[in-house]
């Protein structure tokens, strides 16, 4: 898309020099079972902590599977994007335990998943929505997605905006989650193209959203399905200000990155789908 359009939204960039180092951790997964181009955890964190060690005063460390103890006690941001483990009674504590006194949270498309349903139901309560056994859907988004665009995160977006991608449904869902985005269902699982509307739902379901425990904040969304999409220019504007107001930082602290290693001739973005590409490790 053309960078003016993204000049648009974000407006005029001012970006403060941040007055101290923020601390990071980037949780990510590995996944056998997806084709090249979808549950990319190794790619995309591979992508993102490059990105993020390019902002001012920004320390990024990684974690495969889940945060050391050390790692939540000095975190500033968590950014989940991986299928998590099953967390053990201590880890789900320790990880509200990291929101409550003020940690930031990201959670990104497969993080909310958790199965048998008693852990899904435990794993929303830190995240705000997960995984329902038995209930919960997935499939392509076939529409434009609503969202608040009154809220920070989506300030300057028109009052929709077209991600496509992959999303879930029908969760668990706690009592005092904001909702930012969402979007009409249509069929679940695999799709070969689009569909006509008249085969979409009729009540949108939830795609973006926020959650607040104690003293700190969660953003989530259960897009984020394909490698591309973390390629997309306003799906980073979405990510990078989520961090940044998850951690009460400047709204624009990460924004500069939106623009980096796809801005070419006045074009933001890319054209390659990025799906199948040479080199992913089968175990």
């Amino acid at each position: 898309m053309k960078k003016s359009h993204l000049d648009k939204i974000i407006g005029e960039l001012q970006v403060e020099e941040p007055k101290e180092e923020l601390k990071v951790v980037w949780v990510y997964g590995y996944d056998e079972h997806h084709i090249a181009g979808a549950h990319d955890y190794v790619k995309v964190k591979d992508l993102m902590v490059d990105l993020l060690s390019k902002s001012p005063k920004t320390k990024v460390e990684e974690s495969f599977g889940f945060p050391t103890e050390q790692q939540l006690q000095n975190a500033d941001l968590v950014v989940m994007y991986l299928h998590l483990p099953q967390l053990k009674k201590k880890q789900f504590r320790a990880l509200k335990a990291f929101v409550e006194k003020g940690g930031g949270l990201v959670s990104l498309h497969e993080t909310v998943i958790m199965r048998p349903r008693i852990k899904g139901k435990k794993l929303a309560e830190c995240l705000g929505f997960a995984w329902k056994e038995g209930t919960s859907k997935w499939g392509a988004i076939f529409d434009s997605i609503s969202i608040d665009n009154k809220h920070p995160i989506f300030m300057g977006f028109q009052n929709k905006m077209t991600i496509p991608d992959e999303f879930y449904w029908d969760l668990y869902q706690e009592d005092n989650v904001n909702i930012l985005g969402s979007v009409r269902t249509g069929p679940e699982e695999d799709s070969s193209g689009p569909i006509p509307p008249s085969q979409l739902s009729e009540k949108a379901s939830p795609l973006f959203w926020t959650y607040g425990i104690g003293n700190g904040k969660v953003f989530g969304t259960s897009t984020g399905h394909h490698t591309f999409t973390y390629y997309d220019p306003e799906f980073r504007i979405v990510l990078f200000r989520a961090m940044a107001w998850v951690a009460n930082q400047h709204p624009n602290r990460f924004v500069p990155l939106v623009f980096e290693g796809i801005t070419n001739n006045g074009m933001v973005g890319i054209t390659e789908d990025l799906r199948g590409w040479d080199g992913k490790i089968r175990e």
